[in-house]
């Protein structure tokens, strides 16, 4: 019989998964004087699929968290959109935007978060967890057990813990996901200083610069394309882009380019708000909604989304409340931060993957609707630091 091991003490927050959601959430615990351990199944640095754009409502925050790494991306003045039909419109950014590796985001917030007091276990999953009276107990693979007055998962929109039913996958059994997603990194691409996104019929691909000089290539597909085309030819990513897209201008532009990371895949996408709360628990990041990476706003969401948890769970135990009323304080708030983001992404998403008529008659306004799709998919929760 495996032995448990009780940790001594009780928490105000445990979190479940060390990604830019988990992270910020634990740094602004600590910034309100909370007591908190953070989980990470993985060990960083560590890659995911992601187009690492990062809009400039989230460069306050980063540049207060980890400023040296900050200095280190790329700076996105303007977005560039290339239809099928070859017209390409560019329209400049509000304010300039950051291009960094999650390789090297997600290693940096966690070190932050280290630094900041949280009690961190990297590379050590959560098997369970449970509620005894008011309290969450938290089960490790390790056998140990740590007692917290709330809970928060950002563990990804897999996540999948014992004690709670996880939304992403209620919602996968439902419908298969029309999307997969893949990325890598290129060198040989020269920036012009933009990100640049690629449409065609059955998905779109996003260039990014990125540090080093480096540029992310990130791509969603449908299925059905997929299928079509195979996958087996994925490890020559701008090969496999070229059959997948059949767009000679983004063919070009990988043309001299030079592969120097693995190709990274996740599927299947389902592109969509879900449960802020499960159980009493605070679902944040990618477990909490994905949105679409055409809008670059998905880093900067999973960002305040765990600031704006913390602070429900400071709020609430600060008023005498349990870690229950935390979520229902959370769900509003991040309900009225993100509905409208989504609803516009999907629109937009409609109008891009539409019939080639439709394309066109959007692609002539393209600088204004761009404009504007930046304006109404940003968090709407307040950006205060």
């Amino acid at each position: 019989m495996e032995t448990l091991t009780y940790a001594s003490g009780i928490l105000n927050l445990a979190i479940i998964g060390g990604g830019p959601a988990g992270c910020a959430a634990a740094l602004e615990a600590r910034r309100l004087g909370l007591s908190v351990a953070i989980w990470e199944r993985d060990r960083f640095p560590r890659d995911k699929v992601c187009g690492e754009f990062i809009s400039s409502e989230a460069l306050p925050l980063l540049q207060t968290a980890i400023p040296q790494t900050v200095v280190l991306g790329a700076s996105i003045g303007c977005a560039e959109f290339i239809s099928d039909r070859g017209v390409s419109r560019t329209f400049r950014l509000p304010r300039p935007a950051l291009g960094l590796s999650r390789r090297r985001l997600d290693a940096a917030l966690w070190k932050a978060s280290e630094a900041a007091g949280a009690d961190v276990h990297e590379g050590e999953s959560v098997r369970k967890v449970g509620r005894q009276a008011s309290l969450w107990e938290i089960e490790s693979v390790a056998g140990n057990v740590h007692r917290a007055k709330a809970l928060i998962v950002a563990c990804g929109r897999w996540w999948s813990v014992e004690g709670l039913s996880s939304p992403a996958r209620q919602t996968a059994s439902r419908t298969p996901g029309e999307w997969i997603g893949a990325k890598a990194h290129f060198a040989g691409i020269p920036s012009h200083g933009n990100v640049e996104m690629y449409f065609f019929s059955g998905g779109y691909c996003g260039l990014a610069p990125i540090e080093d000089g480096a540029c992310n290539v990130c791509c969603l597909v449908r299925r059905e394309r997929v299928r079509e085309c195979g996958a087996k030819g994925l490890a020559d990513f701008a090969a496999w882009l070229a059959q997948v897209s059949h767009l000679p201008a983004l063919e070009m532009r990988l043309r001299k380019a030079r592969q120097v990371s693995p190709v990274v895949t996740t599927a299947p996408v389902h592109l969509e708000q879900r449960q802020a709360t499960q159980g009493g628990a605070l679902i944040v990041g990618d477990a909490a909604g994905f949105l679409d990476p055409f809008t670059g706003e998905g880093i900067s969401m999973a960002l305040h989304g765990g600031r704006l948890a913390a602070q429900a769970v400071a709020t609430a135990l600060a008023k005498g409340f349990d870690g229950e009323r935390a979520a229902e304080i959370f769900g509003r708030s991040l309900g009225r931060a993100v509905r409208r983001s989504y609803t516009i992404a999907a629109l937009a998403r409609g109008v891009m993957q539409g019939p080639e008529w439709l394309r066109g008659l959007a692609s002539a306004p393209l600088p204004w609707v761009g404009k504007r799709l930046v304006q109404e998919t940003r968090w709407r929760g307040g950006r205060e630091v």
